[in-house]
């Protein structure tokens, strides 16, 4: 950021597109429709990788390493497929498209793109797309279960192209019962992003405001 202020004659500020994404969402989107006094918004992406920012009382929650809200890089899977932050199995090598597209390959010996295997998966004919959905919901669930666990925020927002999947906000969301810490009973309401893909760049000019 200091470079490119030097560089441009201006101030610059740079942040992850999780945490536009859920400011964005916070301040003009979903969450104003769900609960505009909400104190605490996790916003997940999924999509090619997994992500996420987390809103405090209307602001990004930065942290001291400056990696709050990365959801992603948390180990889901022991001894899962590695990943490039130096772990391996990572909620990102679980349910990112890509991860779930190659545990497709790996069951099948095909290989397909997530709309297709959503698509096999509803007409109920192929058995590796089935193990492929059950595996993203089950793993949904329990990696989800741990931001309730931890952040027990007031509303969810799921961005990215699998965000749009809706069995995760009816099946996906009855798996985090199975692992949540209290009586088993999920009150947090998740829901898809009202700003679509804009949502970032509203969040980023927001820096600014």
């Amino acid at each position: 950021a200091k470079d490119l202020s030097q560089i441009l004659g201006c101030e610059v500020k740079l942040a992850n597109d999780a945490n536009c994404f859920a400011l964005a969402e916070t301040l003009l989107g979903a969450v104003q429709d769900i609960n505009p006094s909400a104190e605490m918004v996790f916003g997940i992406i999924m999509g090619t990788g997994v992500g996420g920012g987390l809103v405090a009382h209307g602001k990004v929650v930065q942290g001291l390493h400056g990696i709050g809200g990365e959801w992603g890089h948390n180990i889901l899977e022991e001894d899962g497929t590695p990943c490039y932050c130096g772990k391996s199995g990572c909620v990102e090598h679980v349910i990112s498209g890509p991860a779930l597209e190659q545990y497709y390959l790996s069951q099948s010996g095909e290989s397909k793109r997530m709309p297709e295997i959503m698509r096999l998966y509803s007409a109920k004919s192929d058995p590796a797309a089935e193990a492929t959905v059950e595996r993203m919901l089950e793993n949904f669930g329990r990696a989800v279960s741990t931001l309730i666990n931890v952040i027990d925020p007031d509303v969810i927002v799921i961005g990215g192209g699998l965000g749009n999947i809706d069995l995760l906000y009816t099946e996906g969301y009855d798996r985090i019962r199975k692992y949540i810490f209290n009586s088993r009973e999920v009150l947090t309401p998740i829901v898809k992003p009202k700003l679509g893909d804009s949502a970032g760049v509203f969040g980023a000019a927001m820096l600014f405001a």
